[in-house]
This record gives C-alpha cells, structure tokens and sequence, in this order.
C-alpha cells in the first residue's frame, strides 16, 4: 500500500465548470487556503487564485513532469508566490494551513487518504470530492451536476462536501 497504489490511480482532467461547482459548494473564499491532493496539472490550484482568490493554493502530485509543468506554470504567470506545488505522495500531506482540501481521486484512493485527513486536517476544514464519496464520512452537502449512463448503468454526477470534524481533532491529539 502507500505511494504505489496512488500511482495506479489515474490522471484525469478535470472541468474548468466542475472546478468552480466544487469551490461553490465548498463555499471558497479569499482567506482560504486550497490543498489539492494529486494536483495533475496545477487546473485547480490556478482556478483557487486566479478566479477564487484565496491567499495560497497547495498541490501534491507524485508525477515528476506534472509535478515540473506546475512549477513552471506558476513561475510564468508570476504566480510562484501563491501556488505551491510538492512533488510527493500525498498521505505525508502537511494540512495544518489548509481550509479547503480538493480530491479527484476514486474510491480506493478516498478509502487511502482518509486516515491523512482524520489526523492532519484541522477541524472545520472542508473537504470536497468530485465523483467519489468518503466512505465512513457523512456528507454536509451533496451537490448533483447531472445523471450520466455507463453502458447499462445511470450514475448521478456528485460533489460531495464534508467538513472535518473536532472529534477527529481531539482524537488524535
């Protein structure tokens, strides 16, 4: 387990449209600080600064030449001092800063995080997930973006939010 599973968890793009839906629900502001675990090429961490404003935006992506197209992006439009780009595997995340964490992952890689989140997190952080929900974690608020079908199956298209709670925070103290 660890950092090779999370390599089989594949890099998908995400929406312009999904991202800002995701920092809607998660109810974004300036005085937040966004944490995207598994970053990819950095869309959602411009997306934090540029249009959400938020002081600081943090990536995780254990890919190196995503990782390197981040940076470089950042340093281009002069943006390498609010978006901050970690080449590493994302269950060592540092989230004491983070108010707002962003996950595209999936299921597995949800189930894998969670317990990063249960001790790193600090209470009142909000933690919102586009397809994949948490399991074990009761949503604060679910937002549906529309139904999809997948051969025979429908799938409703979720953001799913939930907000970290102080149980977690004094449990692991």
């Amino acid at each position: 387990e660890g950092e090779q599973d999370l390599d089989r968890v594949p890099y998908a793009a995400i929406s312009q449209e999904v991202i800002g839906k995701m920092f809607e629900a998660a109810e974004v502001v300036p005085e937040d600080v966004v944490c995207d675990l598994g970053c990819g090429d950095g869309r959602i961490l411009f997306t934090a600064v540029k249009e959400f404003g938020t002081k600081k935006a943090i990536g995780y992506e254990i890919d190196g030449k995503l990782h390197q197209s981040c940076i470089e992006k950042a340093q281009q439009e002069n943006l390498h001092d609010r978006v901050d780009v970690r080449q590493g595997d994302m269950l060592k995340a540092e989230l004491s800063e983070v108010s707002v964490i962003t996950l595209y992952l999936s299921v597995r890689g949800n189930e894998m995080v969670r317990p990063t989140l249960e001790r790193e997190a600090k209470a009142g952080t909000r933690v919102v997930s586009y397809l994949f929900p948490m399991t074990e974690w009761q949503s604060t608020k679910e937002v549906e973006l529309g139904k999809y079908a997948f051969g025979s199956e429908c799938f409703r298209e979720l953001i799913y939010v939930y907000t970290v709670p102080e149980s977690f925070h004094k449990a692991n103290r």
